[in-house]
């Protein structure tokens, strides 16, 4: 049986980190509110395991106080630090590289007023009592030009029968072989 030879490989260092001074980490400590944030106070990666694992270690030899860290999901149910797209940078003809996200084209047309029914048979978000989804509609068929006058909100009753419903613009060939 024959072995290969790892005599000429380097050794594989484990992911640890000198450990700080103890007046640098009770500084990153202090001014932190999680773990990720010490870290990233000391100079070090937030997302390495070993070294979150190494920290705790540290701060707990160092009888560090760490009551004041938020935890995780502290901001879950808070309004995010980027703050939305207006309508108006939303509801423009763009370039095409990319689609706008629905729920985003949605917002901005309601934000202008637009009623949330269907354009073609009026039906409103709800149908035999139950929630519907009432989806967009570029009227031209082209997913790029997201200008106010080219969306509609449409029932998907109303949307499955417009020639631009999931064609891309095409027209719809008559089935054959049916009599």
């Amino acid at each position: 049986m024959s072995s290969v030879d790892v005599s000429h490989t380097p050794r594989r260092r484990r992911a640890t980190s000198d450990r700080p001074t103890s007046d640098a980490l009770r500084h990153a400590v202090e001014g932190a509110t999680s773990v990720a944030d010490t870290l990233r106070a000391l100079g070090m990666e937030p997302y390495n395991s070993t070294l979150r694992s190494q920290l705790r270690t540290w701060i707990a030899h160092d009888g560090l106080d760490t009551s004041h860290f938020l935890g995780q999901a502290h901001r879950r149910g808070k309004q995010g630090t980027v703050p939305l797209k207006r309508a108006a940078d939303i509801l423009v003809q763009h370039d095409g590289s990319r689609r706008t996200r629905t729920h985003l084209l949605r917002r901005a047309l309601l934000e202008v007023g637009e009623a949330e029914v269907c354009a073609e048979c009026g039906v409103g978000p709800e149908w035999l009592g139950k929630p519907m989804t009432l989806e967009i509609d570029h009227i031209n068929g082209d997913w790029s030009d997201d200008r106010r006058e080219n969306l509609r909100l449409l029932c998907p009753n109303c949307h499955a029968i417009t020639s631009t419903w999931c064609r891309g613009g095409d027209q719809r060939r008559p089935l054959t072989g049916c009599q």
